[in-house]
């Protein structure tokens, strides 16, 4: 009995350690609920949304290989380094497909909310209202700065999933729980290798600099191998991904600059996103070197966190506009500062919130406001207009402060005695939920229905010729639709591939294969020159808005004969237009605004 109870007491040590978040107070939880629905209503919920278009069709593709058969962007995807979609395509075999995704969705705003308050707590670990704050912030669904990256997403992927594994990791690392950093950062790195790449640079320099980690080396050291091993499947595939060196790499860089200069070129960012994030990077060290009394260690880190985040955006510089270099750019430097936005972020809040609790004074209290105020100015896009009710998130918090300097002698006597701050984190909690339930309401007043407010899909036409498509044509049919999205009067035509389980001919979001097969160029280009459109032709280069409008212009001066000679040369089956589009084809299925056009006869 007393052996079993040895190992009982063992097993709950390792889970609290690989599983942190469970040693949260029991009454974090009720707050976790409430910031969770708050998180959804203001983000809602997306199904067949942005990279959704690249990545379900993988996830189709492995449960059926003789879908796509004729369709280059689909032979792209066995190089696509994310070991997620290979499970969720396990899981479809048991789940419908669409509430798999919603359930994941689920699961992953949950655990990052645990994971941002557990980091919170790791930084202060004696401030209930750190973790309350860190995870109210991540329910406002922060986004990044620099660089178009990923923090909080609205539809299941995994950059998004990714985030709350980084943060486990982190509060692993802080927690010196060498094993659990493994895990997570290992299962993190099979989600994204990339930034699981971003991830090793920021915990190898802290370690480089740290005495207190690197005389520990065995233990790290053994954590490392482990993390090899269990990351090696992402490792793999991101290896065979970087052999497939573009053809022609002054193609690629001109495709690169019209497909994804957000991501990739820093010279086409606004001056307002560069000096928000110096605006933060400012604060955090400003900050942090006032509180470095009772944070000097984390100021410190904060120092290599930042030095590394510039580190990589100097690497984005250089990668773009001095080597040029393909292999350099698919990294997608700039978006490695999306981590440092997080550790930036839970560090303020822990910082603030740590020294209000310690000293409940009117200075601090108004530090911890304007610190919140700031982030959330920062980091959620909360810009005018003014009937936006995001805008009004902006005035909230410093609202509030100013209230409270004016009625402090109230607060203190009736809300902070005792240092019960609970009362704090309570009404913070009832801020997020209110906003979550304005962007709700905004919503619902479109056409006044709950599922349309909370869930948005494709346009019902594109997902009712996708359906007709999926059970009347063959499994090798390549069907022609609207390239860019964007431009139709209904938006959501780069799903079609998923939603309908056949192959299309080309669409603008097919570029971003490019970036896993960088020979997928070649073909992506050819295609866009056979509707008319030869980007390696123009005089002069175009941003992503001047593409994109030429691009709709070659489609919708399409004609019979264009199609005709398009067939000649490809394999191709059938063509949706527009329902008042010219076409002597024959009609096989027609919606509201849209016919099917048979090419067979040709």
């Amino acid at each position: 009995m007393q052996s079993f109870i040895i190992g009982w007491k063992r097993l709950v040590s390792l889970t609290s350690k690989t599983l942190p978040f469970l040693s949260l107070d029991y009454y974090i939880h009720f707050y976790v609920l409430i910031l969770l629905g708050s998180s959804i209503l203001l983000s809602s919920y997306k199904i067949y949304h942005e990279n959704q278009a690249i990545q379900l069709p993988l996830v189709h593709w492995l449960n059926n290989p003789s879908l796509y058969s004729n369709d280059p962007f689909a032979a792209t995807l066995r190089y696509y380094s994310s070991m997620l979609w290979m499970l969720v395509a396990l899981l479809a075999n048991f789940i419908p497909l669409e509430p798999l995704l919603l359930i994941l969705f689920l699961i992953e705003r949950l655990l990052l909310l645990y994971a941002a308050g557990y980091l919170a707590q790791t930084f202060a670990p004696k401030s209930k209202l750190a973790v309350i704050g860190a995870m109210a912030l991540f329910a406002l669904a922060p986004d990044s700065i620099l660089g178009s990256g990923t923090l909080v997403e609205s539809y299941f992927e995994q950059t998004g999933l990714f985030i709350p594994f980084f943060l486990l990791a982190a509060a692993s690392f802080y927690s010196r729980h060498s094993i659990a950093w493994a895990i997570w950062l290992s299962l993190g790195f099979n989600l994204n290798s990339m930034y699981g790449v971003y991830s090793l640079t920021y915990f190898s320099a802290l370690f480089c600099i740290d005495s207190t980690y690197w005389r520990g080396w065995k233990r790290w050291g053994g954590a490392l191998v482990l993390f090899f091993f269990l990351a090696s499947p992402a490792i793999l595939v991101t290896f065979s991904a970087f052999s497939k060196n573009a053809v022609n790499s002054n193609l690629w860089r001109l495709a690169s600059k019209v497909r994804f200069a957000h991501h990739l070129y820093p010279l086409t960012w606004s001056l307002i996103d560069f000096t928000k994030f110096g605006i933060l990077v400012g604060v955090l060290l400003g900050y942090l070197y006032y509180s470095r009394d009772l944070f000097n260690r984390l100021f410190k880190h904060s120092l290599v966190w930042t030095g590394m985040s510039l580190l990589w955006l100097l690497y984005a510089f250089a990668a773009a506009y001095i080597t040029k270099s393909p292999s350099m750019l698919v990294m997608h430097p700039a978006r490695a500062t999306d981590l440092w936005y997080c550790i930036a972020a839970i560090s303020l809040i822990s910082v603030s919130a740590a020294r209000f609790e310690r000293n409940g004074t009117r200075t601090t209290f108004l530090g911890v406001a304007v610190i919140f105020s700031i982030l959330v100015s920062l980091l959620t896009n909360i810009i005018p207009p003014l009937n936006s009710i995001r805008f009004y998130i902006n005035l909230a918090v410093p609202g509030i402060a100013i209230a409270a300097i004016i009625f402090w002698r109230l607060l203190r006597s009736y809300v902070f005695s005792k240092k019960n701050f609970q009362y704090l984190a309570l009404l913070l909690t009832f801020w997020v939920l209110l906003v979550g339930m304005g962007d709700f309401s905004r919503r619902f007043k479109i056409d006044k229905r709950f599922l349309s407010a909370m869930i948005e899909r494709p346009n019902s036409e594109i997902e009712q010729i996708a359906n007709w498509a999926s059970k009347n044509t063959p499994v090798d049919a390549v069907f022609l639709v609207d390239p860019n999205s964007e431009s139709s009067q209904h938006r959501g035509w780069e799903h079609f591939r998923t939603l309908a389980k056949r192959s299309v001919f080309v669409t603008w979001k097919d570029g971003s294969a490019i970036l896993w097969d960088r020979t997928y160029v070649e073909a992506w280009m050819n295609r866009l020159q056979a509707l008319g459109f030869d980007l390696s032709q123009l005089q002069k280069p175009l941003n992503e808005t001047e593409f994109l409008e030429n691009l709709n212009l070659a489609y919708r001066n399409l004609r019979d004969d264009d199609i005709k000679k398009l067939k000649q040369e490809f394999p191709l089956h059938y063509w949706v237009v527009p329902l008042n589009q010219p076409s002597l084809f024959p009609v096989v299925f027609q919606s509201r605004h849209y016919k099917v056009l048979t090419l067979q006869s040709i």
